[in-house]
Order: structure tokens, then C-alpha cells, then sequence
């Protein structure tokens, strides 16, 4: 192959196969290609989205966060518990994110100074809090249809936009400023990449993994707030599975399970192929049975070339450099 033919597949992968995914669906099926659908498709995946935002920063500096689903319920459940109970809805949102950072904390350090693997480190946490989460719901779904302003957050549009699409833009945003313009963020590409390297250039690489995890947790309370406000209720299996979406969607985006490597837009793309992946199938009127295994075939497609992509730039800079010590 052309090597200007791979540099250009390599620019332009992401839309490369988002209009391959598009244009499938929409021979297979003309509800597909319509605004409405593709609204529905934003709306249904903005909370992975809006999670998967601040689980990215904990990838990059090569590590993992199995507990974003519980930490999204427990987050939903204490907003709800504090709006039930009288809070302001402003107050009880922002208590109900510090209950995210708490848990990004006890992630962090728990990984970092206690040297616990964040595999076991996560998992742990997460079942924790799913006891926790039940302890304080007392086991009930927790209703919040009577706060009418909360409720419009998950279920209400503004230009016949839904909110969440907006929360999900908003976290977008955050997160790419963090990641590209502030210096905590741009050391997690340090980190991630060679910790060993980032410590003899003074970086505190401790700092760096807690303020990912701290990120990760707050994306997370944020999104089972929304998730909450949309379904008007709140309990502790509301997110269950949501963390395996988050890391699909970060991988497939690019990023490298090994920590340095990946973007925001990225993730984006990762979410939305998800999200046109599961409309199509819903559309295709696909046996739930068969959901998992043709899903399963499409990301395995989008990251093998992704990731083929991503070699060929690797090689291309290897070859100028040989040429240039010629």
C-alpha cells in the first residue's frame, strides 16, 4: 500500500470508521440515518460518555478503574437522598461529587502508597461501596420524581437537545482542557509512559495517579447524577456494568492499556461507535444473545486498525530519523 495512502488512513482513522459504521447501518436499515437517531444515539450513551471523560486520565498514567459504575450509584443515591431530604439541588449535586473524589482518593492511594494492584485495588473499592450504597438506600429505589428541576437535568431539552448531550460537551471540554493545557494533566502522558523517567525529572508521579483517580471519581459522580435525574430514581445496581463500556470505549479510542497514550477525542470517538453500534443492532431488531458476540467483532475491527494505523506513524518517524542520521 501507498505509504501517503497509510499517513492518510492514519489522519483520518476515526472518521474513517465512523462513516464505515454509518454507512453499514444505513444500507441495513433507513431509520438509521436520521437527526432524531442520531440525537437518541448522544442521549443514550452521553453518562458512559460523561465517566469515560475522567476514567481516560487513569488510563493514560497506566492504570485502571473497575469501580466508575458503583461510584456513579453512590453518587446518584446521595444526591437523591440529600434532595429528598431538603438540600439544594446545587448543594446536593456538589456533595455528591466530593463523595466521587473521596473514593478517587481512596483509589489513588491505595494504588500508589500502598502499592495494592489497581485491579484489586478497584474491585475492592467498588464492592465496598456497593455495600455502602445499600446500607444508606436501605436496599430501596429511591425515588426523586417530586423534584421536577432535578429530574430535568437527565430528562429535559434545551433546543430540542437533551440536557445530558450538553453534560456529556461540558465534561468534554473540562477534560481536554485539563489533559492538553494544564500541567497536572499533560504529566500524565509522563507517567503513563515511563514512571521511572518522570521521577528523575522531578515529577511527583504519586500526586499525578491521585489526581487521575480523583478525576475519574468526580466523572463518575457526575454521571450517575445525570444518570439518576434521568431515570428519577437512584439505587446500587443503577450503573452496574457501565465500567466495561468506559474501558471499551477509552481502548478503542486509542488509548494503551500500558498507560501514555490517548486523547479525549479519542475516547469520544470510542463512545459514539458504541453508541452507533448498539442503535444499529436495536434497530436491526439483533436477538439480545447475538449483542455481545457482533459488538465484540466491531471493536475487535476498530482498535486492530486503529492500532495497525498507529504502528505505521511509528515506523514512518523510526525511518525519517534513520534518514536524517544519514
Amino acid at each position: 500500500m501507498n505509504d501517503n495512502v497509510k499517513l492518510a488512513l492514519y489522519r483520518f482513522r476515526y472518521a474513517i470508521i465512523l462513516l464505515a459504521v454509518v454507512l453499514g447501518l444505513t444500507l441495513a436499515t433507513p431509520k438509521f440515518f436520521s437527526s432524531n437517531n442520531f440525537l437518541n444515539i448522544l442521549w443514550a450513551v452521553s453518562i458512559v460518555g460523561i465517566i469515560s471523560m475522567g476514567a481516560t486520565f487513569v488510563i493514560l498514567v497506566g492504570r485502571i478503574d473497575l469501580s466508575v459504575g458503583q461510584t456513579a450509584a453512590l453518587s446518584g443515591i446521595t444526591a437523591a437522598l440529600l434532595i429528598k431530604g431538603g438540600t439544594p439541588i446545587p448543594a446536593a449535586i456538589a456533595a455528591a461529587c466530593c463523595v466521587g473524589a473521596a473514593v478517587g482518593i481512596v483509589n489513588g492511594l491505595l494504588v500508589i502508597q500502598f502499592h495494592v494492584p489497581e485491579f484489586i485495588t478497584t474491585l475492592a473499592t467498588g464492592s465496598i461501596i456497593t455495600g455502602i450504597a445499600q446500607m444508606i438506600s436501605k436496599g430501596k429505589t429511591i425515588s426523586i420524581m417530586e423534584s421536577k428541576a432535578y429530574i430535568f437535568l437527565g430528562s429535559g431539552k434545551i433546543a430540542d437537545i437533551p440536557i445530558p448531550i450538553f453534560c456529556f460537551l461540558l465534561s468534554f471540554l473540562i477534560a481536554f482542557f485539563i489533559l492538553n493545557y494544564m500541567v497536572l494533566g499533560r504529566k500524565c502522558y509522563a507517567v503513563g509512559g515511563n514512571a521511572r523517567a518522570a521521577r528523575v525529572s522531578n515529577i511527583n508521579v504519586k500526586r499525578v495517579v491521585v489526581f487521575a483517580y480523583v478525576l475519574s471519581g468526580i466523572a463518575a459522580a457526575f454521571g450517575g447524577i445525570i444518570l439518576s435525574a434521568l431515570n428519577q430514581q437512584a439505587s446500587a445496581s443503577t450503573a452496574s456494568g457501565y465500567e466495561l463500556d468506559v474501558i471499551a470505549a477509552i481502548v478503542i479510542g486509542g488509548a494503551s492499556m500500558s498507560g501514555g497514550v490517548g486523547t479525549i477525542p479519542g475516547t469520544v470517538f470510542g463512545v459514539v461507535l458504541i453508541g452507533l453500534i448498539n442503535n444499529g443492532l436495536n434497530l436491526l431488531s439483533v436477538p439480545g444473545t447475538w449483542h455481545p458476540v457482533v459488538k465484540g467483532v466491531i471493536i475487535l475491527a476498530a482498535v486492530a486498525f486503529n492500532n495497525y494505523s498507529i504502528r505505521f506513524m511509528k515506523s514512518q518517524k523510526v525511518e525519517k530519523k534513520a534518514a536524517g542520521a544519514v
